[in-house]
């Protein structure tokens, strides 16, 4: 019998959900590499520090922790709403960046951007 930790942390309803993918996808999907052996995949990313990070960040107008993320393509200056309740913003010293509860990560400015426009057929919420 598998356990929780048999089972990859971006496996989801038949979907691969890995940060090092553009959207979610179930071409990845391998039961050999998916359950008990998935730290070799090549789309396994160790978030023990990020996940803690982002699960214990309470939204303020001022920093608290150090978050990890790539500003190029991450960085909002503007402040972008969106209506799902998974979306999160948050304020940095040079704008804000926003995340995806579902995925547990920082999300890039352009999927921000999709999130506030599109959040009602979003696939992930549908999960």
């Amino acid at each position: 019998m598998l356990q929780k930790r048999d089972i990859c942390p971006f496996y989801k309803n038949g979907y691969c959900i890995s940060p090092m993918l553009d959207s979610p996808s179930d071409i990845v999907i391998s039961a050999s590499r998916c359950f008990k052996t998935y730290k070799t995949c090549r789309y396994y990313v160790d978030q023990g520090e990020e996940k803690q990070g982002l699960e214990n960040f309470q939204q303020d107008e001022k920093i608290d922790q150090d978050i990890k993320f790539y500003p190029k393509i991450s960085l909002i200056q503007e402040k972008i709403d969106s209506g799902c309740e998974f979306f999160q913003l948050m304020k940095t010293e040079n704008g804000f960046i926003a995340s995806c509860k579902i995925l547990n990560r920082i999300i890039t400015e352009s999927q921000a951007k999709l999130c506030s426009k599109y959040w009602q057929t979003c696939p992930l919420r549908r999960s």
